[in-house]
Protein backbone atom coordinates (compact mmCIF):
# COMPACT_ATOMS: atom_id res chain seq x y z
CA UNK A 1 0.00 0.00 0.00
CA UNK A 2 1.24 3.64 -0.75
CA UNK A 3 0.64 6.22 2.35
CA UNK A 4 0.34 9.86 0.65
CA UNK A 5 0.81 12.94 3.39
CA UNK A 6 -0.13 16.44 2.05
CA UNK A 7 -2.45 14.50 -0.55
CA UNK A 8 -5.09 18.05 -0.22
CA UNK A 9 -2.61 20.72 -1.19
CA UNK A 10 -1.36 22.97 -5.02
CA UNK A 11 1.05 20.10 -4.72
CA UNK A 12 -0.44 16.92 -3.42
CA UNK A 13 -3.12 17.19 -5.52
CA UNK A 14 -1.40 17.65 -8.35
CA UNK A 15 1.12 14.74 -7.15
CA UNK A 16 -1.91 12.29 -7.25
CA UNK A 17 -3.35 13.14 -10.32
CA UNK A 18 0.39 12.02 -11.67
CA UNK A 19 0.28 8.33 -9.17
CA UNK A 20 -2.98 7.44 -8.32
CA UNK A 21 -4.86 6.56 -12.16
CA UNK A 22 -5.84 3.09 -11.84
CA UNK A 23 -4.72 2.59 -8.61
CA UNK A 24 -6.89 1.13 -5.34
CA UNK A 25 -3.79 0.70 -3.20
CA UNK A 26 -3.63 4.35 -1.56
CA UNK A 27 -3.96 5.59 1.94
CA UNK A 28 -4.33 9.14 3.04
CA UNK A 29 -3.56 10.58 5.50
CA UNK A 30 -5.31 14.43 6.19
CA UNK A 31 -6.29 16.42 9.41
CA UNK A 32 -9.10 17.73 7.05
CA UNK A 33 -10.64 14.58 7.09
CA UNK A 34 -13.87 15.83 4.94
CA UNK A 35 -11.51 17.42 2.39
CA UNK A 36 -9.56 14.19 1.90
CA UNK A 37 -12.53 12.37 1.45
CA UNK A 38 -14.49 15.01 -0.71
CA UNK A 39 -11.09 14.42 -3.20
CA UNK A 40 -10.83 11.00 -2.73
CA UNK A 41 -13.77 8.87 -2.23
CA UNK A 42 -12.15 5.98 -4.00
CA UNK A 43 -9.29 5.90 -1.61
CA UNK A 44 -8.71 4.75 2.17
CA UNK A 45 -8.77 8.35 3.90
CA UNK A 46 -7.42 8.43 7.30
CA UNK A 47 -7.87 11.53 9.74
CA UNK A 48 -3.99 12.42 11.57
CA UNK A 49 -2.03 14.88 12.25
CA UNK A 50 1.62 14.68 11.15
CA UNK A 51 2.04 16.69 14.47
CA UNK A 52 0.11 14.38 17.04
CA UNK A 53 2.03 11.05 17.05
CA UNK A 54 -0.73 9.69 19.12
CA UNK A 55 -3.24 10.28 15.71
CA UNK A 56 -0.43 8.46 13.48
CA UNK A 57 -1.15 4.86 15.77
CA UNK A 58 -1.86 2.37 12.53
CA UNK A 59 -1.51 4.71 9.50
CA UNK A 60 1.51 2.44 8.66
CA UNK A 61 -0.56 -1.12 8.46
CA UNK A 62 0.67 -2.85 5.12
CA UNK A 63 2.05 0.47 3.85
CA UNK A 64 5.03 -0.46 1.71
CA UNK A 65 6.01 3.16 0.46
CA UNK A 66 5.56 6.60 1.57
CA UNK A 67 5.29 9.98 -0.19
CA UNK A 68 5.76 12.29 2.43
CA UNK A 69 4.27 15.76 1.35
CA UNK A 70 2.68 17.27 4.03
CA UNK A 71 4.85 20.85 5.83
CA UNK A 72 4.71 24.08 5.71
CA UNK A 73 6.46 26.43 3.68
CA UNK A 74 7.45 29.66 4.88
CA UNK A 75 10.41 31.98 5.89
CA UNK A 76 8.85 34.37 8.35
CA UNK A 77 7.75 31.58 10.83
CA UNK A 78 9.17 30.69 14.06
CA UNK A 79 11.38 27.75 14.31
CA UNK A 80 9.48 25.95 17.06
CA UNK A 81 6.58 26.31 14.34
CA UNK A 82 8.79 25.25 11.27
CA UNK A 83 10.40 22.84 13.50
CA UNK A 84 7.32 21.19 14.82
CA UNK A 85 5.40 20.48 11.58
CA UNK A 86 8.97 19.76 9.41
CA UNK A 87 11.02 17.94 11.36
CA UNK A 88 8.89 16.27 14.02
CA UNK A 89 6.34 15.68 11.87
CA UNK A 90 8.81 13.58 9.65
CA UNK A 91 10.12 11.93 12.45
CA UNK A 92 6.87 11.26 13.51
CA UNK A 93 5.72 9.65 10.22
CA UNK A 94 9.00 7.39 10.20
CA UNK A 95 8.39 6.15 13.72
CA UNK A 96 4.68 5.27 12.45
CA UNK A 97 5.88 3.60 9.80
CA UNK A 98 8.97 1.90 10.78
CA UNK A 99 8.39 -1.45 8.89
CA UNK A 100 7.63 0.76 5.64
CA UNK A 101 10.28 -0.33 3.14
CA UNK A 102 10.57 3.22 0.90
CA UNK A 103 9.70 7.19 1.69
CA UNK A 104 9.94 10.03 -0.89
CA UNK A 105 10.25 13.01 0.74
CA UNK A 106 9.27 16.51 -0.25
CA UNK A 107 12.41 18.53 0.11
CA UNK A 108 13.47 22.07 -0.97
CA UNK A 109 16.43 23.48 -2.69
CA UNK A 110 16.77 26.19 0.30
CA UNK A 111 18.75 23.35 1.87
CA UNK A 112 21.42 24.96 -0.36
CA UNK A 113 21.52 28.39 -0.29
CA UNK A 114 22.37 31.26 -2.16
CA UNK A 115 23.87 29.98 -5.08
CA UNK A 116 26.85 32.58 -6.07
CA UNK A 117 27.15 32.51 -10.02
CA UNK A 118 30.49 31.20 -9.97
CA UNK A 119 29.67 28.52 -7.56
CA UNK A 120 26.98 27.17 -10.07
CA UNK A 121 24.66 25.10 -11.36
CA UNK A 122 24.21 23.45 -7.70
CA UNK A 123 24.37 19.58 -7.79
CA UNK A 124 23.21 17.15 -5.10
CA UNK A 125 27.05 17.53 -4.10
CA UNK A 126 27.04 21.13 -3.32
CA UNK A 127 27.45 22.05 0.25
CA UNK A 128 24.00 22.55 2.31
CA UNK A 129 23.95 26.05 4.12
CA UNK A 130 20.54 27.10 4.20
CA UNK A 131 20.11 30.89 4.09
CA UNK A 132 16.58 30.52 6.56
CA UNK A 133 14.92 28.12 8.83
CA UNK A 134 12.80 26.75 6.61
CA UNK A 135 15.79 25.43 4.88
CA UNK A 136 17.10 23.77 7.97
CA UNK A 137 13.71 22.61 8.49
CA UNK A 138 14.08 20.87 5.48
CA UNK A 139 17.69 19.15 5.97
CA UNK A 140 17.07 18.12 9.09
CA UNK A 141 13.67 16.39 7.86
CA UNK A 142 16.38 14.88 5.58
CA UNK A 143 18.75 13.61 8.35
CA UNK A 144 16.34 11.75 9.77
CA UNK A 145 15.24 10.18 6.45
CA UNK A 146 18.83 9.32 5.51
CA UNK A 147 19.26 7.79 9.38
CA UNK A 148 16.31 5.93 9.60
CA UNK A 149 17.47 2.86 7.84
CA UNK A 150 14.45 3.13 4.93
CA UNK A 151 15.30 2.86 1.73
CA UNK A 152 14.81 6.77 0.33
CA UNK A 153 14.04 9.37 -1.90
CA UNK A 154 14.33 13.18 -1.45
CA UNK A 155 13.92 15.27 -4.64
CA UNK A 156 15.01 19.09 -3.64
CA UNK A 157 12.41 21.01 -5.11
CA UNK A 158 13.23 24.50 -6.84
CA UNK A 159 10.43 26.95 -5.83
CA UNK A 160 7.29 25.57 -7.64
CA UNK A 161 5.22 27.83 -9.98
CA UNK A 162 2.04 27.20 -12.06
CA UNK A 163 -1.84 27.70 -12.17
CA UNK A 164 -3.27 26.77 -8.58
CA UNK A 165 -0.56 28.01 -6.23
CA UNK A 166 -1.19 30.09 -3.16
CA UNK A 167 1.83 31.31 -2.82
CA UNK A 168 1.87 32.63 -6.64
CA UNK A 169 -1.53 33.99 -6.00
CA UNK A 170 0.67 36.19 -3.67
CA UNK A 171 3.38 36.98 -5.38
CA UNK A 172 1.09 38.19 -8.55
CA UNK A 173 -0.62 40.22 -6.91
CA UNK A 174 2.25 42.52 -4.89
CA UNK A 175 3.49 42.58 -8.45
CA UNK A 176 0.04 43.80 -10.18
CA UNK A 177 -0.22 46.44 -7.38
CA UNK A 178 3.20 48.23 -8.63
CA UNK A 179 6.37 46.39 -5.92
CA UNK A 180 9.38 47.52 -8.13
CA UNK A 181 11.41 44.53 -9.42
CA UNK A 182 14.90 45.01 -7.73
CA UNK A 183 17.55 45.17 -10.61
CA UNK A 184 20.19 42.17 -10.60
CA UNK A 185 22.22 39.98 -12.78
CA UNK A 186 20.73 37.02 -10.84
CA UNK A 187 19.34 34.08 -12.20
CA UNK A 188 16.17 32.16 -10.78
CA UNK A 189 15.34 28.56 -11.22
CA UNK A 190 11.74 27.46 -10.75
CA UNK A 191 9.74 24.16 -11.37
CA UNK A 192 6.95 23.75 -13.28
CA UNK A 193 3.76 21.67 -10.68
CA UNK A 194 3.43 19.43 -13.75
CA UNK A 195 7.00 18.63 -13.76
CA UNK A 196 7.67 18.20 -10.23
CA UNK A 197 4.72 15.55 -9.83
CA UNK A 198 6.37 13.85 -13.00
CA UNK A 199 9.39 13.30 -10.49
CA UNK A 200 6.98 11.89 -7.75
CA UNK A 201 5.74 9.33 -10.49
CA UNK A 202 8.94 8.74 -11.06
CA UNK A 203 10.71 8.34 -7.99
CA UNK A 204 8.10 5.18 -7.24
CA UNK A 205 9.84 3.13 -9.52
CA UNK A 206 11.40 0.16 -7.96
CA UNK A 207 15.04 0.95 -8.51
CA UNK A 208 14.75 5.27 -7.39
CA UNK A 209 16.72 5.96 -4.49
CA UNK A 210 18.98 8.72 -3.61
CA UNK A 211 19.16 12.73 -3.66
CA UNK A 212 18.16 14.26 -6.98
CA UNK A 213 17.45 18.41 -7.68
CA UNK A 214 13.95 18.61 -9.27
CA UNK A 215 14.00 22.29 -11.68
CA UNK A 216 12.80 23.12 -15.00
CA UNK A 217 15.43 22.90 -17.51
CA UNK A 218 17.19 25.78 -17.16
CA UNK A 219 17.12 29.07 -15.00
CA UNK A 220 16.24 32.27 -16.11
CA UNK A 221 17.14 35.80 -15.12
CA UNK A 222 15.15 37.15 -12.42
CA UNK A 223 14.85 40.72 -14.09
CA UNK A 224 13.10 39.01 -17.30
CA UNK A 225 11.17 36.64 -15.60
CA UNK A 226 9.31 39.78 -13.12
CA UNK A 227 9.22 41.83 -16.06
CA UNK A 228 7.60 39.39 -18.08
CA UNK A 229 5.28 38.32 -15.51
CA UNK A 230 4.32 42.29 -15.16
CA UNK A 231 3.97 42.83 -18.86
CA UNK A 232 1.47 39.84 -18.52
CA UNK A 233 -0.42 41.34 -16.40
CA UNK A 234 -1.45 44.43 -18.18
CA UNK A 235 1.51 46.98 -16.36
CA UNK A 236 5.12 48.32 -16.81
CA UNK A 237 7.40 46.70 -14.94
CA UNK A 238 8.98 49.57 -12.54
CA UNK A 239 13.03 48.70 -11.63
CA UNK A 240 14.98 50.26 -9.06
CA UNK A 241 18.70 49.37 -7.52
CA UNK A 242 18.51 46.54 -5.07
CA UNK A 243 19.37 48.20 -2.63
CA UNK A 244 16.07 50.51 -2.84
CA UNK A 245 14.11 47.76 -3.11
CA UNK A 246 15.43 46.32 0.22
CA UNK A 247 14.97 48.96 2.09
CA UNK A 248 10.83 49.54 0.98
CA UNK A 249 10.45 45.50 1.56
CA UNK A 250 11.94 45.88 5.31
CA UNK A 251 9.61 48.98 5.61
CA UNK A 252 6.80 46.63 4.97
CA UNK A 253 7.97 43.66 7.18
CA UNK A 254 9.12 41.48 3.76
CA UNK A 255 12.98 41.36 3.46
CA UNK A 256 12.98 37.72 4.54
CA UNK A 257 10.63 37.04 1.15
CA UNK A 258 11.86 39.57 -1.19
CA UNK A 259 15.50 38.08 -0.61
CA UNK A 260 14.20 34.29 -0.81
CA UNK A 261 12.51 35.37 -4.45
CA UNK A 262 15.79 36.97 -5.55
CA UNK A 263 18.84 34.87 -5.00
CA UNK A 264 20.87 33.64 -7.00
CA UNK A 265 19.78 30.17 -8.22
CA UNK A 266 20.52 27.53 -10.54
CA UNK A 267 20.13 23.76 -10.24
CA UNK A 268 21.80 20.73 -12.01
CA UNK A 269 19.42 18.23 -12.35
CA UNK A 270 21.42 15.84 -14.89
CA UNK A 271 20.89 13.18 -11.86
CA UNK A 272 17.28 13.28 -12.00
CA UNK A 273 17.67 13.26 -15.92
CA UNK A 274 20.36 10.16 -15.79
CA UNK A 275 19.10 7.98 -13.32
CA UNK A 276 15.24 8.86 -12.80
CA UNK A 277 14.35 9.77 -16.41
CA UNK A 278 13.46 12.90 -15.60
CA UNK A 279 12.14 15.26 -18.19
CA UNK A 280 10.72 18.74 -18.26
CA UNK A 281 8.31 19.04 -20.48
CA UNK A 282 6.31 22.63 -20.18
CA UNK A 283 6.45 25.62 -21.92
CA UNK A 284 7.89 28.32 -19.79
CA UNK A 285 6.08 31.37 -21.47
CA UNK A 286 2.99 29.30 -22.32
CA UNK A 287 2.77 28.20 -18.41
CA UNK A 288 3.70 32.20 -17.56
CA UNK A 289 0.55 33.09 -19.35
CA UNK A 290 -1.60 30.23 -17.97
CA UNK A 291 -0.50 30.90 -14.03
CA UNK A 292 -1.37 34.92 -15.15
CA UNK A 293 -4.93 33.72 -16.46
CA UNK A 294 -5.55 31.70 -13.49
CA UNK A 295 -4.69 34.33 -11.07
CA UNK A 296 -7.06 36.99 -12.76
CA UNK A 297 -10.26 34.44 -13.48
CA UNK A 298 -9.55 33.96 -9.44
CA UNK A 299 -9.49 37.42 -8.67
CA UNK A 300 -13.23 38.03 -10.09
CA UNK A 301 -14.03 34.28 -7.16
CA UNK A 302 -12.75 36.15 -3.99
CA UNK A 303 -15.26 33.32 -2.20
CA UNK A 304 -13.42 30.36 -3.99
CA UNK A 305 -9.65 32.34 -3.54
CA UNK A 306 -8.17 30.12 -0.30
CA UNK A 307 -7.31 26.63 -2.11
Amino acid sequence: MLLVTGATGFLGSSVMRAIASGRRDVRILSYDYEAAKTMYPQFDVVKGDITRPQSLKGIGKNVDTIIHLAGIVSYTKPKDELFEINVEGTKNMLEACDASKKIIFASSVSVYGEIPASKGPASENYPTRPANLYGWSKLEAERLIADSGMKYVVLRIAPVYGAGSPQWFRNLSLLEKGFPIPKTRNLTHVAHISNVAQAFALALKPRAEGIYNIADEKPVAFTEFASELVTLLGGRPKLMPGWLVGLGARAKGMKAYLDVLTINRNYDISSAKKQLGYRPKVEFNTELKKMINWYLDMKQKPKEKEI
